[in-house]
This record gives C-alpha cells, structure tokens and sequence, in this order.
C-alpha cells in the first residue's frame, strides 16, 4: 500500500509521458541509484530509488488517456530502516518529502510537455 499518491492530467499522449519518465528514470539507473522494476510501455513504470544508506522508495507511475491528454498517477512508498526511523521522529508524516517532490517533478513534466504540445519549446 503506498504511503501517498498524487494524479495529475497532463495534455500530452500516453507514449510521450511515458517516454519522459523513463527517460529521467534511465539517468538514474546510468548513476546506480535507480532499479526499474516494471516496464509497460506507455502504461506502467516502477522505480526503486536508493536514497542512501537503509533507505529506498519505491515510485509505481500509471499513465491513462484520458479527454484530450492523459492522467498520471504516482504512488510513492518510502522502504528501510533509515526510513522507519526517520517516520517515527516525523510522527508519521515522514513520506511528506518525498511526496512533495515526485508531486513537483509531475508538475515540472506536465508544464515540459504541454509546451512542446503548444510548439512552445
């Protein structure tokens, strides 16, 4: 069960979201912080990101079309000791960071491809 989840629609086709993210996941796995885990292509993409000693989280991305774009899910669940830790000083609101971040990289995609959709970029 994930810890936080945050969907966003975004005006771009399934494939080129997907195309994105796995870009992005792909610089990743070049600098050994990144295993992927799932690969369907356009529609699923899982990421366990190593943050370190005793910590990993884990990123389950969905892509749905949907009206005139798609609809993208992220599911974060942060994993480990270093984790568990860290939660229990935060008073359970340890998954906060990461949440808050995989919701701004979203944002920062959404607003990438629908300019390159506008011929903006």
């Amino acid at each position: 069960m994930p810890a936080a989840e945050h969907v966003f629609e975004i005006h771009a086709p399934a494939e080129r979201i997907w195309r994105a993210l796995r870009e992005e996941a792909d610089q990743g796995v070049d600098a050994g912080h990144v295993v992927v885990l799932v690969d369907e292509r356009p529609r699923r993409l899982a990421l366990d990101v190593a943050m370190g000693w005793g910590m990993t989280v884990h990123y389950a991305y969905e892509v749905r079309r949907a009206g005139g774009g798609s609809e993208v899910t992220v599911a974060i669940t942060p994993r480990g000791l270093r984790w568990a830790l860290s939660n229990i000083f935060m008073l359970g609101r340890g998954v906060s960071p990461f949440a808050l971040a995989a919701a701004q990289g979203l944002a920062n995609l959404k607003d990438t491809l629908e300019r390159e959709q506008d011929g903006a970029v």
